[in-house]
């Protein structure tokens, strides 16, 4: 129809006419072919479960396990949308250190291509994991254990990759409330002041009794937020998870295990349709999300109690417990999993920052104090806002350098985001950025790229208690302000498309 009207008109008509043409040769490619990248996952795991029994030659940073009950592993989604890959991984471990994980990036990197900012490794805070302290200038391990599980890691990575084969992907949000509780609490009695300093009354109590107690000092986080992908197929591959609760526990000592952690990636995959027998194998994942202040041991303030009378109490055998609280958050996962919007494409984005932040050192009162409990002057109390007199005197060496940098990522994938964080965050930190984020929802992790110890508000710093002492809580006492600035600036880059 077209050469036939060119053939009727004259020259100038007949250019013009090849222009229409040409432009609309341009717009039937690009109709006919939109964006033809393919979204794919891959997902695997690998062993870094470390030697157990006692090596004398070696000093551990506490007693080395003599069983295992459960391997521990690497476990690692890799997304990739076409142009950008993501890596996501999960260590069943009680800490990981910032090195281990900057030496994991750069193998990553070299076997593939992933660049550093679009890799988040993560702890769960599982506290059977090793006997080894792998922390902040604290890796002393048996053997060289951090070099095993460097490598581990980026393995795991790797086969991630070479299992990618197109996907699609969901994600949601569900609840389980019945076993999230603020360990902190006000008591009915308050403590007295320390040594005279009428400053350092501690106003709250970590992991108080079941009596005596007034009200939790702070909030939870009862969010479940959750990915998953399976094959075009509808093969289930991998389900990535997030809850914020510390760990359960319930395991016999020097024991090796990865907790409900492990437990709940086991039974949600039997949940979604997972065949024990496919290949590759599903891979479940559960991260830690804010959880700093929060376990799953029940409390009631006394006038709660006079109301309802004493809560029915249960004796659990071994690992019991852990597999209880598993099976309710896969069941919970499982029911909005049913309600899932699946997307065959959708991008991959990243920001990555470093915060420096001021160490934190002690006072001259703290100093004073610690000075007169190693001289023996005064007696050491239980309980103090100032922790040990030799973490004191550890914390206020000239050698120690002045500032703490800290990796920060943000992560979105189509409308999720992920926030991670390399300290052991209080609940309402990460529902204070939840409100903030642009983007919804957001999944908090916690214990990502280092381990810094523990990050309560400037708020829940004037209260005290365990979570605010000098060595557990190593940085400036606003840097959670900070933190979330950061992040919430960060988020809001993604969500403009401009990271």
């Amino acid at each position: 129809m077209i050469k036939r009207y060119i053939a009727m008109n004259t020259p100038r008509q007949m250019i013009f006419a090849g222009l229409c043409l040409a432009f609309l040769s341009l717009c039937l490619v690009d109709v006919a072919t939109p964006d033809d990248r393919v979204f794919r996952a891959g997902a695997a795991t690998s062993n870094i479960t470390p030697s157990i029994g006692a090596d004398p030659n070696v000093r551990t940073s506490k007693p080395p396990a003599t069983h295992v009950h459960d391997e521990l592993h690497a476990r690692c989604l890799v997304l990739d949308d076409g142009q950008s890959k993501l890596a996501l991984v999960v260590c069943d471990l009680r800490h990981i250190s910032a090195e281990v994980v900057a030496n994991a990036k750069q193998i990553i990197q070299r076997t593939t291509g992933i660049p550093p900012e679009c890799v988040l490794v993560s702890a769960t805070h599982t506290h059977t994991s090793t006997g080894t302290k792998l922390e902040e200038g604290e890796s002393v391990p048996y053997y060289d254990y951090s070099a095993l599980l460097t490598r581990r890691i980026a393995e795991g990575v790797l086969r991630a990759v070479n299992q990618l084969e197109p996907a699609r992907i969901g994600w949601g949000v569900a609840e389980e409330r019945t076993q999230v509780f603020n360990r902190r609490w006000f008591l009915t009695a308050k403590r007295g002041p320390i040594y005279g300093a009428h400053d350092n009354i501690e106003q709250v109590d970590t992991n108080p009794g079941y009596s005596g107690l007034l009200r939790p000092a702070g909030p939870v986080d009862p969010q479940i937020t959750f990915l998953s992908v399976q094959s075009t197929s509808g093969k289930p591959i991998a389900l990535f998870a997030a809850y914020g609760l510390h760990y359960v526990g319930g395991i016999p000592a020097n024991t090796i295990s990865a907790d409900y952690f492990a437990m709940f990636a086991d039974r949600v995959g039997e949940l979604v349709g997972a065949d024990r027998h496919q290949d590759p194998p599903f891979v479940g994942l559960m991260a830690n999300g804010t959880s700093g202040d929060v376990n799953n041991l029940a409390r009631y303030s006394d006038e709660e109690l006079a109301k309802r009378g004493p809560p029915p109490t249960k004796r659990y055998l071994p690992y019991e417990k852990a597999r209880e609280v598993a099976n309710l958050c896969a069941e919970k996962v499982t029911e909005a999993h049913k309600t899932l919007k699946w997307h065959d494409h959708v991008k991959l984005t990243s920001v990555q920052r470093t915060l420096t932040f001021k160490r934190r050192y002690p006072t001259k009162e703290e100093v004073e104090w610690a000075e007169a409990v190693k001289a023996k002057k005064i007696k050491p109390m239980s309980t103090s806002r100032y922790s040990t007199y030799s973490t004191v005197l550890a914390y206020n060496s000239p050698e120690m350098p002045p500032t703490i940098d800290v990796i920060v990522q943000t992560h979105r994938i189509g409308d999720l985001a992920v926030a991670a964080m390399p300290f052991e965050v209080f609940a309402e930190i990460g529902l204070d950025l939840k409100q903030r984020s642009p983007i919804q929802p957001l999944m908090n992790i916690s214990i990502a790229h280092g381990s810094h110890g523990y990050l309560p508000t400037p708020e829940q710093h004037r209260l005290g208690g365990y979570e605010t002492w000098i060595g557990v809580n190593k940085v400036q006492l606003d840097a959670s302000v900070k933190l979330v600035d950061a992040l919430a600036e960060m988020l809001g880059e993604l969500k403009s498309g401009k990271p």
